[in-house]
């Protein structure tokens, strides 16, 4: 399916504007053609946006949904460096960069839908609105930071804490209990900064502690107070 003016999300109404570039943008001009020039599209599980090595031709955000960000390895391992969620955007450092290509591959982890706004159009904004140029460095100033924390948290943060924390990052609301879905022990072990042996070790740690529960392919959390203390610790 294409992207198309339809299946774009009303960013007036929309409950994550507060985490997205829109509710910088200051004035209501800037706001109005921002919401016009949006095409959005809704993907599936799967499937992708934009793909590693790929010439960028527009900016993305993600309006719902969770999508990941990965490298492939020559051997066909994916690494996963980001997790992006409402109110995010994609593809944004190598649009800004204007060389190179895309340096990981955008996929759906759940049925998604992500905006669009083609180069053009976004460089048309910034000369008409230069005070958006502000709103995206706030974008990329949240974006240093959270690489920053990750290396913080990788380098004195606990194995048990970090995977922790990934968990609840990962978390979504369900009946009767919380769960993390639709994520391989891989996905959450490269999140965390973990190999995979160690993540497998902790999660059966988790489940014998019932801080969680194993159900088919997902987890279920049973305990998300202590999780959130173990997420906050630190060596």
């Amino acid at each position: 399916m294409p992207f198309s003016k339809r299946e774009a999300p009303n960013c007036q109404w929309c409950p994550h504007r507060k985490n997205c570039l829109f509710d910088y943008l200051g004035t209501a001009e800037a706001r109005q053609v921002w919401k016009e020039m949006r095409v959005a599209n809704r993907f599936k599980p799967g499937e992708s946006i934009f793909h590693e090595g790929a010439q960028p031709a527009a900016l993305f955000v993600v309006c719902s949904g969770k999508v990941k960000i990965f490298k492939s390895g020559r051997s066909g391992q994916e690494l996963i460096t980001r997790i992006e969620s409402p109110g995010d955007l994609l593809g944004h450092v190598a649009l800004l960069s204007e060389e190179g290509s895309y340096m990981g591959t955008a996929q759906a982890l759940e049925t998604s839908t992500v905006s669009m706004v083609d180069q053009k159009n976004f460089f048309d904004f910034l000369s008409r609105f230069p005070q958006a140029a502000r709103a995206l460095m706030k974008e990329l100033a949240r974006d240093v930071r959270r690489g920053e924390n990750k290396a913080r948290d990788i380098a004195f943060k606990p194995a048990r804490g970090r995977l922790a924390d990934t968990l609840l990052r990962m978390m979504r609301s369900s009946k009767p209990h919380p769960m993390v879905a639709g994520f391989k022990r891989r996905d959450l072990a490269e999140m965390a900064g973990l190999t995979l042996e160690t993540a497998v070790r902790l999660l059966k740690d988790f489940e014998q502690r019932s801080l969680l529960r194993k159900r088919d392919k997902d987890l279920l959390i049973l305990d998300e107070a202590k999780l959130r203390q173990l997420a906050s610790s630190s060596s």
